[in-house]
Order: C-alpha cells, then sequence, then structure tokens
C-alpha cells in the first residue's frame, strides 16, 4: 500500500491531518516553555492526563476528555497555590507531580483497570484518534495561533521578563494564565496523538532548535513552527518509506536536527 492509498482510509487520513496540525502549531507552547521555564510543570500535566485516563477507564468515558479536564484543573490549582503561597511554579508543580501520579496508581488499582489500558496514553495511536479528538487539536491550534498572532507585543513582554510586563500595564496574571492553559491542553492532546515518551519531539525539540538562530521573539515562534512542520510531515512519510511507527519517525528526525543544531552552535562558537 503506497502512500496515497493509505491516505484515503478515514484513520489514516484524520492522523496526518492531526500531525501535520500539531507540528505546525503545538511548537508554539513548546516557546512558551522554554522561555518561562515550565518544564518541571510540563511533566506534572503528563502525570495529570495519566490520572484522567485511569479515571476515564474506570468510568467508560473517553479518557483524553477526562484527562484534558484534569490538566485544566491542575493549571488552575497550581496558578492559584502559587500566586496566593508565593511559591515557585516548580515547587508547586512537584507536589503536584507527585499527588496525580499517587492518585492514578491508586485508581488503576482500585477499579481494576488493566495497565496497559492505561498506560497506552504513554505512547498514544495517531490512527486510533476520533473526529472529535481531530475537531480539538484543530481547534486549539487555531485558538493558539491567533493568541500569539493577535497579543503578540504582551505576550513578548511576558515571555522577557513577568514582573517588567506588569510593571509596564500588561495584565500578566492573566496572560500567565492562558498561557499555562495552552501549556496544559497541548500536553493533553499531544499526549493522545504520540503519546508522553515521544510528545517532546513535536512540543519541545523544534523550539530548541529554533532557539539556536532565532534572533528575535518573533522569529522564535516562526522557526519553531517551521521545524515542527518539517518533522512533522518528513516524519509521517518517512513511517511509509520504512514502516514504522510515525511517532517514532517524527522523534527521530526531530533529534536529529537537534543534533545538527548543536554541532553547528559549537563549531560557530568556536568560529566566532
Amino acid at each position: 500500500m503506497n502512500v496515497v492509498q493509505a491516505l484515503s482510509y478515514p484513520p489514516i487520513l484524520r492522523g496526518f491531518i492531526a500531525l501535520v496540525l500539531a507540528g505546525c502549531f503545538f511548537p508554539l507552547a513548546g516557546v512558551f516553555i522554554l522561555r518561562l521555564n515550565l518544564v518541571t510543570l510540563r511533566f506534572t500535566l503528563m502525570h495529570a492526563a495519566l490520572l484522567g485516563a485511569a479515571v476515564g477507564l474506570a468510568l467508560h468515558v473517553d479518557p483524553l476528555l477526562v484527562g484534558l479536564g484534569l490538566d485544566l484543573l491542575a493549571i488552575a490549582a497550581i496558578s492559584r497555590v502559587a500566586r496566593e503561597s508565593g511559591l515557585a511554579l516548580g515547587y508547586v508543580s512537584t507536589f503536584f507531580m507527585v499527588l496525580t501520579i499517587g492518585l492514578a496508581f491508586a485508581v488503576i488499582y482500585k477499579a481494576g483497570v488493566p495497565a496497559k489500558d492505561a498506560f497506552g496514553i504513554l505512547w498514544g495511536s495517531i490512527y486510533s484518534l476520533s473526529r472529535l479528538d481531530l475537531a480539538l487539536i484543530a481547534a486549539y491550534s487555531a485558538a493558539i495561533a491567533l493568541f500569539v498572532t493577535l497579543g503578540f507585543r504582551r505576550v513578548s513582554a511576558v515571555l522577557f521578563h513577568r514582573e517588567i510586563a506588569a510593571a509596564s500595564g500588561v495584565r500578566e496574571a492573566a496572560l500567565t494564565s492562558a498561557i499555562l492553559l495552552f501549556v496544559g491542553v497541548a500536553v493533553a492532546l499531544l499526549m493522545q496523538l504520540i503519546g508522553a515518551l515521544l510528545m517532546d519531539s513535536i512540543l519541545l525539540l523544534p523550539a530548541i532548535v529554533s532557539s539556536f538562530r532565532a534572533r528575535s521573539t518573533r522569529g522564535f515562534f516562526l522557526q519553531a513552527c517551521i521545524i515542527g512542520a518539517f518533522c512533522s510531515i518528513t516524519g509521517f512519510f518517512t513511517s511509509f518509506a520504512l514502516d514504522v511507527p510515525a511517532s517514532s519517525a517524527v522523534t527521530v528526525i526531530a533529534a536529529g536536527l537537534l543534533g545538527v543544531g548543536l554541532i553547528y552552535r559549537r563549531f560557530s562558537g568556536r568560529n566566532a
């Protein structure tokens, strides 16, 4: 079966469209993570989504929707606790990270949820997406693109320095909450699409590679999207050519670009 024939099957076509949309727009959330140092929060959201998958399977409802809901709840709780306690987001995120994974294992055990089903979210499947899943990914892609485009100056100010942005009249608290919201939704959707273990190939690696050459925040966002789109599209077609999972192909290509970027950065630094 060639690629053209494969794309005539709705599940494969949905997976391809979802992968392209994710590659094009989800790296915007990766830029948020890098600029605001939200790596710990990312792990917390992964564990919250795992808890959501366990609860969803136990209640026989869509694990993606439950995981998405718990990620949004975790974002709200972390933001509130961090703001009222004065603790750094990293400390509060670590607390919720441990709490959610503990609750996930408790739910899996008490509800008799098969571990292989609950942990299926760790590797995902682009060909098992429903129309609702694709609609959510498309809606998220449009929303984050509009958020960055329409609010670029204010978003850039918050990413540069939150306190300075607030002192300049920017509604820093509201924008930071919105940024955290976008990160949370991205994590939940990517865990369904390519799994928790490989989602950084779309979420973070394109943003890291773009940071090597970007000379402005606008360039940072734009290059991250271009690199993410390249990895997703190339990875999809490579997976057919080599008969390997699409998520694996995307990850290897993204990691390869990161390696090339690191080598370039090393030698360009020497020649400077």
